[in-house]
């Protein structure tokens, strides 16, 4: 009877511990991303989403080099719970309670460790992975659906069961069509692992079941573009061989030092260094094929931990890869359970202790202070209720890195909204990415983003495609002029980046509506001869 008491509650703290991080992940990230806002990350799938469900294909109807299967899980979410804000951020909430739980069954029932640690360090995944975004974002897809894919190779190491390996190689190309990169690094160290790790066990099924998973899930997702009407040429183009001229120029011309590859992530090689003080005090503790085993598990995770930072290294981008240290802190008790060593308990404690400083520093700079979205030296309480803009963003609150005060920048929006509603078939470049799911009507914007890697400028070998990508965009909807709404001061600079580079300004009456707002009316000439006012 005891055993039996003893099991059940043993039972009950399990399903209290989940249901519990399944709270507390999914709340934490639902109220961190309202709180201030960087357009240009903030709504980068947002507008997208909303475009797909409004029957706009992208390749087709937008360029993207990125995260176009991150636009098509957004549409699926909007289609559920409505054209809305909180669509939006229930998506990324879901994703950090998939990371969190996941997390929490791989170090308890697979590695396991114990109940308390687990929870302990599944608890702290849950402030460090979505929340320094919030919002839905394309890096951190990639990189979460790749740790899945290496969940699941060290599930299939431990279990020795081989069609774990199908699930990894499936996660994979998800991550992949999320972004090319990390994903793209994890993918290629993880398929020579497992190459090598096959022939090591004499079984080449796994290989096959690993290749498998990968290619029919690449199959599915690309007639699934087909079934969309998406170009599979033009698709290449955008996804795979503009990108990829953009990379070559990014390793050409940066510089690894000390300080960025150690120093910038010294936490992360802290704790990479305790486990692999651990896992030599192993050495000597099991059987050959235990301890083998025990090392490879160890092996494919340092392989993911490379990729994320090579990744964080070259894309110059804000930090987001902390999440990694609860993680290692939970391989740290993986590789310290089994030691027969004096005070055992005083090692776990420092561990402990450590994750628990170290992540609440950086807890306090991408949480409170939310420095990915580079708010950290704005006042977030002197934010503005952005339902007050419209009801469909409930629950926001607005403030940007660009206005000191947030009514300013409220003025210049409203003011936007309001021309928009009175024009028909014109043409919206703007970083702030919400106006077609705000107003439901299309705003043909040719790009996801408009920075300096969006879209071919006049020095890419693929220039003339996004020239003529452009213009048929625009002659095609028989649009009648192209609106600019910039957060700074718009001047001739910005709109050759913009427009002029491809489309002469020959072609456009320039009327200004202030600093920020400027529409370009559409007049006849030889670069739009099909197009009219």
């Amino acid at each position: 009877m005891k055993i039996k008491n003893l099991n059940k509650k043993f039972k009950n703290s399990i399903l209290v511990s989940t249901l519990i991080l399944i709270f507390l992940s999914f709340f934490v990230n639902f109220f961190l991303a309202s709180r201030g806002v960087y357009p240009v990350d903030t709504f980068i799938h947002f507008d997208s989403g909303y475009r797909i469900l409004n029957g706009e294909i992208p390749v087709r109807d937008y360029w993207i080099v990125h995260g176009i299967l991150v636009d098509y899980i957004q549409s699926l979410f909007f289609l559920l719970f409505g054209n809305n804000w909180n669509s939006y951020i229930i998506h990324s909430s879901l994703f950090n309670v998939s990371i969190c739980l996941f997390l929490f069954y791989l170090l308890k029932n697979i590695l396991k460790i114990g109940l308390l640690e687990s929870f302990f360090f599944s608890l702290i995944i849950a402030f460090l992975a979505y929340p320094v975004s919030g919002t839905p974002f394309l890096d951190l897809h990639s990189a979460y659906l790749s740790l899945f894919g290496i969940f699941f190779i060290i599930i299939g190491i431990l279990n020795q069961k081989d069609h774990y390996w199908l699930f990894s190689g499936i996660f994979f190309t998800f991550a992949f069509f999320c972004k090319q990169v990390p994903a793209g690094y994890v993918i290629l160290s993880s398929t020579i692992f497992c190459f090598l790790y096959s022939l090591l066990k004499k079984n080449l099924k796994i290989f096959i079941l690993y290749s498998l998973g990968g290619l029919l899930s690449f199959l599915i997702i690309i007639l699934f573009f087909i079934y969309q009407g998406i170009n599979i040429e033009k698709l290449i183009l955008q996804l795979f061989l503009f990108p990829s001229s953009i990379g070559e120029t990014r390793y050409t011309n940066y510089d690894l030092n000390f300080k960025n590859t150690i120093l910038d992530f010294k936490f992360i090689h802290l704790f990479i260094s305790f486990v692999i003080i651990l896992i030599f005090l192993n050495k000597n503790k099991f059987k050959k094929k235990n301890y083998l085993n025990k090392l490879n598990v160890f092996i494919i995770f340092l392989i993911y931990v490379i990729s994320i930072i090579f990744h964080q290294i070259y894309t110059k981008n804000q930090v987001f890869i902390f999440f990694l240290i609860p993680i290692l802190g939970g391989f740290c008790f993986y590789f310290l359970k089994d030691l027969n060593i004096r005070k055992k308990n005083y090692y776990k404690l420092f561990i402990i202790i450590c994750c628990l400083l170290i992540s609440i520093k950086y807890i306090i700079r991408f949480d409170a202070e939310r420095k990915f979205h580079e708010l950290s030296n704005t006042k977030i309480e002197n934010s503005f209720k952005f339902e007050k803009f419209d009801k469909k963003f409930k629950g926001l609150n607005w403030i940007t890195p660009y206005f000191e005060n947030p009514e300013e920048e409220i003025k210049n929006l409203n003011i936007l909204k309001e021309i928009l509603k009175e024009e028909n078939k014109v043409m919206l470049i703007t970083e702030y990415k919400f106006y077609s799911l705000l107003l439901e009507k299309k705003l043909y914007s040719p790009s996801r983003t408009f920075d300096n890697i969006s879209y071919p400028s006049p020095s890419s070998k693929y220039f003339s495609h996004y020239k003529a990508f452009l213009i048929r965009l625009i002659e095609n909807n028989k649009l009648s002029g192209i609106i600019v709404f910039e957060k700074e001061k718009i001047n001739n600079s910005r709109l050759n980046h913009l427009v002029y580079h491809y489309i002469s300004e020959k072609c456009f009456d320039e009327n200004r509506v202030n600093d920020f707002i400027m529409k370009l009316n559409i007049k006849n000439c030889k670069d739009l001869l099909n197009v009219r006012k």
